[in-house]
């Protein structure tokens, strides 16, 4: 912004800064006004949010929401936002991002040129009063930081209580599996989830409606379908919603069972598996008191849109999920009791991640820290053997990435579009295996284990039969092949250190 000189000194003048929105110019008092910075190139959308936010995005670790004002004063949106601006208005603990085209001048206005507003049906909130310059041929609309902070529909963060509760807390270490619904990206805790799955042919269900698509027979147990699109208010465009999109169905029902709430979620895709810190998850905006619960907080996404990590007992506690999974539980009580009795039966169940390495693999997921897409920042390390792709650093820690493929002969990669990179850690190093795809996250009953013949294991070329030991069958699927990570990590560790 620049000064504006020309302005009549007295002996009380307040200081503003002036924003155009159209052909309107606004002002906002210097007190509130944190700063003003660029659009952002990530802005992470927010599911049940009012049509005037746009969105969040991350400003030094803090998440601020941006408000249209256009929305809240009427006037014609005009679509454009790669060069507007946002100021950061700051009252007290609270924060928000107002959307501007341009920034103007800092003005030095003496009391006498402010006219304050009464607060009349006809006038919005917002408007506090106007400065009358240049003998009334220019007059600025003055925005009323406390009024906009105070809306009912406007987002609010209280950042500096934020920041110190989470000071606070012990740094201790979760997983998420994050997924995408209508373009939002999302995640639910790895312990609150039972499996993934592709999407079956579904049964209809007597309790159908807008939001329960239909119902599985998940092993004996019967689960209701949630569309998750629509229970969080999201539309996607017409081509996904027909099925269109993609030559390959890339849909997932994921598996909730907390607090005997048993339900599916219907989601587009599953993107990774992610770990976190407790101090790296950033407190969300709180935008309306009755969804403000159903966020746990957000991750921070390598410069992309951030991941809204959801609150798995703020959904199943949902009246809507709630009643739609106690309505399926008492219609299918005698099944849901005689599924649990045979897994009772059955002994011990174990969750596996599984994944395309040419054929289809499994990998206990105590074993993983994280799965993340592959990366393009990945730094060649000069002398490496060539199945090591090289090092990455991912947030504070350096891995070694190792090229699977490349280790066990196998063909190599003509197109990483699809491909992810399994987190591990082993003997103290932390290794980035290249994988074709991750496919879904599986409970399998330790019983149906089978052992792979150490006949067929010695005729796997390239030692892929240290690691692959047993087996098992999935309804559909085929036969999948359970792989022990720590042989793979060590045979890549014997072959550098041979190299």
């Amino acid at each position: 912004m620049e000064t504006n000189t020309g302005s009549t000194v007295s002996s009380a003048v307040e200081l503003y800064g002036s924003f155009h929105l159209g052909q309107t110019e606004l002002a906002l008092p210097v007190a509130a006004l944190q700063e003003v910075v660029n659009y952002p190139a990530a802005v992470t959308a927010v599911p049940l949010a009012p049509s005037h936010l746009l969105g969040l995005f991350n400003l030094r670790g803090t998440l601020i929401p941006i408000v249209d004002l256009r929305q809240l004063l009427h006037l014609p949106d005009e679509g454009a936002r790669a060069t507007s601006k946002i100021a950061i208005v700051e009252l007290g603990d609270a924060r928000v991002g107002l959307l501007f085209d341009t920034t103007g001048e800092i003005l030095r206005v003496p009391a006498a040129q402010k006219i304050a507003f009464e607060r009349t049906d006809n006038a919005p909130a917002v408007i506090g009063g106007a400065l009358k310059l240049n003998d009334g041929e220019r007059i600025l609309q003055i925005l009323s930081a406390a009024a906009l902070l105070g809306l009912p529909d406007v987002p609010q963060l209280h950042h500096r209580a934020a920041a110190s509760e989470r000071r606070t807390q012990q740094a201790q270490r979760r997983q998420t599996v994050s997924f995408r619904v209508a373009g939002v990206h999302l995640a639910l805790p790895m312990a609150a989830i039972q499996e993934i799955i592709r999407v079956p042919a579904m049964h209809p269900s007597p309790l159908a409606d807008a939001i329960c698509i239909g119902m599985l027979n998940l092993r004996g147990t019967t689960v209701p379908v949630i569309d998750f699109a629509h229970f969080l208010g999201l539309s996607r465009d017409d081509a996904a919603a027909s099925g269109q999109a993609a030559a390959v169905d890339e849909r997932r029902i994921v598996v909730l069972n907390q607090h005997d709430v048993h339900v599916g979620l219907m989601v587009d895709e599953v993107r990774s598996i992610v770990g976190y810190r407790d101090d790296e998850l950033m407190v969300m905006p709180a935008y309306s008191r009755r969804h403000v619960a159903l966020f746990a907080g957000c991750l921070g996404n390598d410069g992309r849109d951030s991941i809204i990590l959801l609150s798995p007992d703020a959904l199943c506690a949902n009246e809507h999920i709630m009643a739609v999974a106690q309505g399926h539980r008492d219609l299918y009580r005698d099944r849901i009791q005689t599924a649990r009795a045979s897994r009772e039966r059955g002994g011990a169940r174990e969750t596996y991640v599984t994944f395309r390495l040419g054929h289809l693999l499994g990998v206990r997921i105590g074993q993983l820290r994280e799965v993340i897409d592959y990366s393009s920042e990945i730094v060649k390390t000069p002398g490496a053997p060539n199945f090591v792709r090289g090092v990455l650093h991912l947030r504070r820690e350096l891995l070694t990435v190792i090229d699977v493929r490349t280790m066990y002969g196998m063909p190599p990669y003509e197109d990483l579009t699809q491909a992810k990179i399994l987190i591990v850690e082993h003997r103290g190093e932390k290794y980035g295996l290249v994988v074709d795809a991750v496919d879904n996250i599986v409970t399998i009953d330790a019983a149906n284990r089978i052992p792979v013949p150490a006949m067929l294991t010695r005729q796997l070329g390239n030692g892929w039969g240290n690691g692959m030991t047993e087996a098992v069958e999935l309804p559909g699927r085929g036969t999948l092949m359970l792989i022990d990570l720590a042989t793979l990590c060590e045979r890549a560790a014997t072959a550098a250190a041979e190299a």
